[in-house]
């Protein structure tokens, strides 16, 4: 089963080689890599021009991170997509076996996702993410985050079917495509692994526009709970997560937490 690796960045030279690199550990066979690079001006294309033919980029203008998925998955010829920004990694050489492995058990598995670890900028664990079991959409919906991003994986077809990500979100895009995802897959599975590191720093974006994510994420809610069935339960659920993410915004803002 094919795997394209889809890496967006602008101006993470600091990380790119490192993401690089975990692909490329893999060891996947057939497996392809596409960089979609928004015009860095870090040294990032010095970066790119040193890989060997297993790694395809890109340098162009685009409208954003949205934009440059979108770009890499119309490229890619793999049936499994994995999403992974410059800024984090795999986990271990074993991450992306464990996650085919379930693909493969059953074909109607349209969505895998892992566990990761929050990592600073130098690689050190700040926290674990655990993912919650989503066993139906709203699931997803009223809990106050998704699965982790570059934990993730999914099939292109779904991706393709349900017209990729909205290139009018900018901060909580990934969320969106989730609850749209969970809701037309065939079937889910949680991977009881850590899969993935997520790297926080100052420079990335759910860090230094941490409020303008909840934000989105809140009008997201808004807008998918309007089209799901929710009873009393799962409206309550839903507004008490958003709570929690203005909490959690608010503990951060106090130093209560730290993030990067």
């Amino acid at each position: 089963m094919k795997v394209s690796f889809v890496i967006p960045t602008r101006n993470q030279a600091a990380f790119l080689q490192r993401c690089i690199d975990s692909c490329l550990a893999q060891s996947l066979p057939d497996a392809e890599i596409f960089v979609v690079d928004g015009v860095s001006t870090d040294g990032t294309q010095a970066i790119l021009a040193n890989q060997d033919e297993r790694v395809r980029w890109t340098s162009e203008p685009d409208t954003g991170q949205a934009q440059a998925v979108n770009k890499g998955i119309a490229r890619a010829t793999g049936e499994i997509i994995a999403w992974i920004n410059s800024d984090d990694r795999y986990e271990d050489a074993e991450s992306l076996r464990a996650v085919v492995a379930l693909f493969e058990a059953d074909p109607e598995i349209d969505v895998v996702y892992g566990d990761a670890i929050v990592v600073d900028a130098q690689d050190q664990p700040i926290r674990s993410y655990r993912n919650r079991v989503f066993e139906r959409p709203q699931d997803l919906l009223v809990s106050p985050i998704g699965p982790a991003q570059p934990a993730t994986f999914f099939r292109r077809e779904l991706f393709q079917r349900i017209g990729g990500l909205r290139e009018d979100l900018h901060w909580a895009l990934d969320y969106d495509l989730f609850l749209r995802m969970f809701a037309a897959a065939r079937k889910t599975r949680h991977l009881p692994r850590v899969v993935a590191r997520a790297t926080f720093h100052a420079g990335a974006k759910s860090i230094r526009g941490m409020l303008l994510q909840i934000r989105e994420s809140a009008a997201l809610k808004r807008e998918h709970g309007r089209r799901m069935q929710l009873d009393l339960a799962d409206r309550l659920r839903l507004w008490r997560g958003v709570g929690g993410l203005y909490l959690y915004w608010a503990v951060v803002r106090l130093g209560l937490r730290r993030v990067g």
